[in-house]
């Protein structure tokens, strides 16, 4: 089952999603991008990145020193 934590706009009809699921028994937060499907549904891509919860705060770190790096 997928929690969506966060979903943003990336344009021409994909969205980037946040969420956490369970893959072989283990919870992974997952950061992907998703594209509007003929069907109208979102489907996701092979682009993305996907890591286990006790690496969440390793990349909350790299967003944060990203973001003061493009400021």
């Amino acid at each position: 089952m997928e929690e969506v934590a966060y979903e943003f706009d990336k344009g021409n009809e994909e969205v980037v999603r946040a969420s956490v699921s369970e893959f072989a028994g283990k919870r992974r937060a997952d950061l992907r991008i998703y594209f509007k499907g003929s069907d109208g549904d979102w489907h996701p891509t092979k682009r993305g990145v996907s890591l286990t919860i006790d690496m969440v705060e390793e990349l909350q770190a790299a967003v944060t020193k990203l973001a003061e790096a493009a400021n």
